[in-house]
């Protein structure tokens, strides 16, 4: 028998090569037997530019000044600008609902605060997820408002 590795020969019940220290798989070993886990590479992309991707939830023009090409950093962008886009629409929407309700009567003010800090509540969720899917280096939409697509 002979080392995968280096090719030295090996005595039949050697469990690990005397000449580069490799382990040594049996040949009557199960076929269906999975080898063992070696460290998965992490995409250099997402490593490298981590903390741009993380701050698009932010400013989501960052990735597409600091690294145009990358498709990582327009799907990341695309999604901080969706958050920045639903997250006015909602301000207005609940600005404009917060005045109908303040019309009718004084003592809707509780009722249109909580709808203000639900809003903020849900926009900071999804601010959330977004950071951590671009610090899990995933490309990963957002809920609800992630399908759709501005930047390509």
């Amino acid at each position: 028998m002979n080392c995968i590795n280096c090719g030295k020969k090996l005595m039949d019940n050697a469990k690990f090569c005397d000449g580069c220290g490799s382990p040594i798989v049996a040949a009557s070993a199960p076929m269906n037997e999975q080898p063992p886990a070696q460290a998965v590479p992490v995409n250099n992309e997402a490593q490298e530019n981590k903390v741009i991707f993380i701050l698009s939830y932010i400013l989501f023009f960052l990735p597409l000044v600091s690294c145009p090409s990358s498709k990582m950093g327009r799907f990341h962008a695309n999604q901080g600008l969706l958050l920045l886009l639903t997250s006015i629409a909602g301000q207005i929407v609940v600005t404009v609902l917060s005045s109908v309700l303040l019309s009718i009567s004084l003592r809707l003010w509780a009722i249109t605060s909580l709808i203000g800090w639900g809003w903020a509540i849900a926009v900071l969720a999804l601010v959330i997820i977004g950071m951590v899917n671009a610090n899990k280096g995933v490309q990963k939409p957002l809920p609800v408002i992630g399908a759709i697509t501005i930047i390509k």
